[in-house]
């Protein structure tokens, strides 16, 4: 064996030079360990600190480390040094053959982290302090205030301090883009990362997630979903270590709640002679401070030091507020614009008094902040105002393309807005309002009768727009169309909930048709499967699209067990088809009756309706049908006709230039094979899936292709290799909770273990997989039945205790089926 490479002395270099000689470049190594080129570049550049867990456990493989640990040693150690305020320490506990060196990474790093503001917190400290005291007994506290006083910012300043308390660190969740109680559980499903399992729902899988959590979830503007708040009481109680900081306009009215009045920062008392102390309060320190961020020659002085004293008091000392006049003083010197607000407001002079009853009342501080988003408004064009507006339709935001059409914003009123600070741009170019200001711009809509209109104008667009969705997420380039698929997807549910609730059965159709395969790459099974009901209990007289919408239902019917009205989904679509004399439909109907059958076990059934799907349209594309006869062939043990059937499929994906179709029958071809011992096609096949899934950042599919690559390194006694991607394939289909997969990487595990002379070890592990496949209703194949007695026979040889067996059950999904 040849020596260890020298690897620089930094983590940054060094990680570089690994990378190249992986022959890896920054994009390459970003998909297959999660992350961006952007910050591959920065670990690599120094400006990002290496994440302890993640090093040894993602880019350790990924680099092709596993079998030189003093080369994994010196990595890992070089990482431990770019963090010097954490501890690392390094474990080797040789456990089993099969598992030869487990690396124990122990980082005081949790495992999670709520953003990191861009700007320092001001004149909240003291409230920072005794938050993060209270935490350590209080198990749920909700800070109320007025619409931007700042609860969110001091919300993420606590979170960050108290992360010392919560092994699992804080996850910060936002709920101003949900519009019903109904989307509290989707937000947070989506903001924690959590994937349900077919048969899940989504509460289900929270209460799942959080159950053995020691952690701190900020749940942010909760006002607007009070009837949903509910759900908090469960978490906390099924959680014993969970704590919730909550924000809100208004207590939630839950038992065990501490509320925290937030108020507004300290203003100069404008009774007293002005002073240099009024610099030091915490309203004139905001102000000055966003001012010199806008432009760093603005000071303070004696002449402007009363005009912005009273600049700070006539805003109430609200952040947003001050934020907005900072923008403004950019054009305007702070006596002007201090006696414009004070016009709009129709006030002469503002006393102490007035300013304590508004602190009082949420009705007048929420008048305040609206005079203040309304003053800052009013100084624009008016077509910039009405763009501003318009803007209100928008949920998180659209891209410039939907703004300018719906908004009618073009880059030039867009600038204005954004120089106002009325409109925010996030990465990507996406246009943003705060959630304040699009309250304020909805209010102004409603208010010229005007808001129907507009969201009428926000749903057609975005109807439109799942027509590409769909087309890109079943093509070559769905690494690109899921990221727009996700930046989009409340302003789908918000069109698709317009429509309904307007009853527009053409849009409502067309929305929910073209993104139920969106929904299902997420495992939205429960939600796809009610918004696709809604949507066709509508009238329309799109058939082909309703007949998309009814293929889409069975599909989530079929996930969640229900056969029963799968078949009744695709009956009636396949009557549609006929109908409209769509002889590809009627194909796409067919191939996916078949699939139920496949599903169900019924292998004659499904081979028929997958022969009768290639005769209704011959002329079209039969990669899929292809390769699910193959497939059935290889469940049935036929391998040389699986491998005709799949070796066709594959050539037509190839000829098609169909990358994700040419990945996705190349595994199987591959994985025939491997059992027919050519180990070579079979790795050189897998290998390519293995590169294109990433490609496409299709971690759905992905797993596959690593268990193939670890069988065929299993069967070329590669044992090291073969346990990492096992290893790493299992990781996958536990994440996403799928029993299914689960039991098949098992398996090989356990076979692996076997080969490997540790018997006790493949016997526990044959004892796991038999326990997930029995959670499952799916008929076991005979193949699945010839793997399970093999090994049973194997063991039972060497003495292995068996208790356990897998008998053939009755219907389950199948994870693996084309749209």
């Amino acid at each position: 064996m040849l020596p260890s490479p020298a690897l620089p002395d930094t983590f940054g270099p060094a990680l570089r030079f690994l990378r190249k000689r992986a022959r890896l470049t920054q994009d390459e190594l970003g998909r297959a360990v999660g992350y961006s080129r952007e910050q591959i570049a920065r670990l690599e550049n120094g400006s990002r600190l290496p994440d302890l867990a993640v090093i040894a456990a993602l880019f350790v493989p990924a680099l092709l480390l596993e079998r030189d640990r003093a080369l994994v040693e010196q990595f890992l150690a070089l990482a431990g040094q770019t963090r010097r305020e954490r501890q690392l320490t390094i474990t080797h506990t040789k456990q089993t053959r099969i598992q030869l060196v487990q690396e124990t990474v122990t980082t005081t790093a949790p495992g999670h982290i709520p953003p990191a503001p861009l700007l320092p917190l001001l004149g909240r400290q003291a409230e920072v302090t005794e938050l993060v005291n209270r935490l350590q007994t209080a198990r749920l506290i909700t800070l109320v205030g007025a619409p931007g006083i700042g609860k969110t910012r001091l919300a993420l300043a606590v979170a960050h301090a108290a992360l010392a308390q919560f092994a699992d660190g804080a996850a910060f969740v936002s709920l101003a883009e949900a519009t019903t109680p109904d989307d509290i559980p989707y937000a947070v499903l989506r903001q924690l990362d959590i994937s349900p399992t077919p048969q899940q729902t989504a509460v289900a899988a929270i209460q799942s997630y959080l159950a053995p959590r020691h952690l701190l979830l900020v749940l942010d503007n909760c006002e607007h979903l009070l009837e949903g708040v509910t759900l908090f009481s469960d978490w906390l109680t099924q959680a014993p270590c969970l704590k919730l900081l909550c924000t809100s306009r208004t207590p939630l009215d839950l038992y065990g709640e501490q509320e925290w009045p937030l108020a507004p920062l300290p203003v100069p008392d404008l009774a007293q002679r002005p002073s240099p102390d009024w610099a030091h309060t915490a309203a004139m320190q905001l102000l000055l401070a966003r001012a010199q961020a806008i432009d760093p020659t603005f000071t303070l002085s004696d002449d402007n030091l009363l005009s912005l004293a009273t600049l700070c008091a006539a805003l109430d000392g609200l952040p947003l507020a001050l934020e907005l006049a900072a923008a403004r003083l950019r054009d305007h010197d702070p006596a002007s614009l201090t006696q414009q607000l004070l016009t709009l407001r129709g006030h002469n002079q503002l006393s102490s008094t007035w300013l304590q009853q508004t602190r009082r009342n949420v009705a007048e501080r929420h008048r305040t902040l609206h005079a203040a988003i309304a003053w800052s408004v009013h100084l624009l064009p008016a077509a910039a105002q009405h763009a501003f507006y318009r803007l209100g339709v928008f949920v998180g935001g659209g891209a410039a393309t939907a703004v300018e059409a719906i908004a009618q914003a073009d880059a030039a009123l867009l600038a204005q807005l954004a120089r106002a600070n009325l409109v925010g741009v996030r990465d990507g170019g996406r246009f943003y309002l705060l959630e304040t200001l699009r309250a304020f711009a909805l209010e102004q809509l409603t208010a010229a009768d005007l808001l129907a209109a507009t969201q009428q104008t926000h749903a057609h667009y975005y109807a439109q727009f799942t027509q590409e969705v769909f087309a890109g997420l079943l093509g070559e380039e769905q690494g690109v169309w899921m990221p727009r698929a996700l930046a989009d997807q409340d302003n789908f549910l918000a069109a698709l909930r317009w429509a309904l609730a307007a009853g527009d059965g053409e849009t409502a159709v067309t929305i929910a048709g073209n993104l139920w395969w969106f929904w299902y790459r997420r495992s939205l099974f429960a939600l796809g499967r009610e918004l696709l009901t809604a949507a066709l209990q509508l009238p329309s007289t799109d058939l082909s699209q309703r007949a998309r919408t009814l293929n889409g239902l069975a599909s989530f019917c079929l996930e969640l067990g229900d056969y029963a009205a799968n078949l009744a989904c695709h009956e009636e679509g396949l009557a549609l088809r006929r109908q409209l004399g769509d002889r590809e439909g009627m194909a796409t109907v067919l191939h996916n009756m078949g699939l139920t059958a496949y599903t169900m076990g019924d292998y004659s059934l499904a081979t028929a309706r997958l022969t009768e799907s290639m005769a209704v349209y011959p002329e079209g594309d039969h990669a899929s049908e292809l390769a699910h006869l193959g497939l059935i062939a290889q469940e049935t043990l036929d391998l040389p006709s699986a491998r005709r059937y799949l070796q066709q499929a594959y050539d037509q994906a190839k000829q098609a230039g169909d990358g994700w179709s040419k990945a996705f029958v190349g595994n199987y071809l591959a994985d025939v094979l491997r059992e027919l011992d050519e180990w070579a096609a079979a790795e050189q096949l897998a290998q390519e899936s293995l590169r294109i899934f990433s490609e496409l950042e299709d971690s759905h599919f992905l797993p596959d292709a690593q268990l193939t690559l670890a069988q065929i390194a299993m069967n070329r006694g590669e044992y090291e290799t073969a346990v990492s991607l096992a290893a790493l394939a299992y990781a996958h289909y536990a994440a996403r909770e799928d029993a299914i997969m689960m039991a098949t990487a098992l398996l090989v595990q356990a076979e692996l273990a076997g080969k490997m002379g540790v018997p006790a070890e493949a016997a526990n592990l044959l004892k796991q997989s038999q326990m997930w496949r029995q959670t499952v209703q799916r008929a076991i194949s005979p193949q699945e039945k010839a793997q399970y007695e093999a090994l049973n026979v194997s063991l039972l040889k060497q003495d292995q205790p068996l208790t356990l067996s897998v008998s053939p059950s009755p219907n389950s999904p199948d994870p693996h089926r084309a749209p």
